[in-house]
């Protein structure tokens, strides 16, 4: 989730428009309910409790920018902002690249641990990557 400029919570229904965010929040439960063999109301709670917590392993995705939470050290994180370009599922990884980077296009792509984005609450997304596979592995 991202934070507005008074530190609250941004709902991921505000960054995508509420179909979109069930969209993903459905997609997010099947797979939950697939991979740990889940009952089905069991796996949409928890997506559901992660996703509003902003967890990256529910919600990380090609197309997204991450921000460096105002709690954390700049010293301590990459960058202050992420773009997502890949998600890899095993070990959970992702390819990113800083936006910020006055390289633009040829900006340098790292690949972090998954963990790297619990530094960061998920800025925006774009949805043109919604219909691709989240991750890959």
């Amino acid at each position: 989730m991202s934070t507005d400029p008074h530190g609250h919570t941004v709902p991921l229904d505000l960054i995508l428009g509420p179909h979109l965010a069930g969209a993903v929040i459905r997609r997010a439960a099947n797979t939950l309910q697939h991979d740990d063999l889940l009952p089905e109301p069991v796996a949409l709670r928890l997506a559901c409790e992660r996703a509003t917590d902003g967890d990256p392993l529910i919600l990380a995705a090609p197309g997204q920018i991450w921000e460096l939470r105002a709690d954390v050290d700049p010293d301590d994180a990459p960058a202050r902002r992420l773009a997502v370009h890949l998600r890899l599922a095993s070990p959970p990884r992702v390819y990113v690249s800083d936006p910020d980077d006055p390289a633009g296009d040829d900006a340098e792509i790292d690949e972090l641990l998954l963990d790297v984005l619990h530094l960061y609450t998920l800025a925006s997304w774009d949805v043109r990557f919604l219909v691709a596979p989240t991750a890959i592995g």
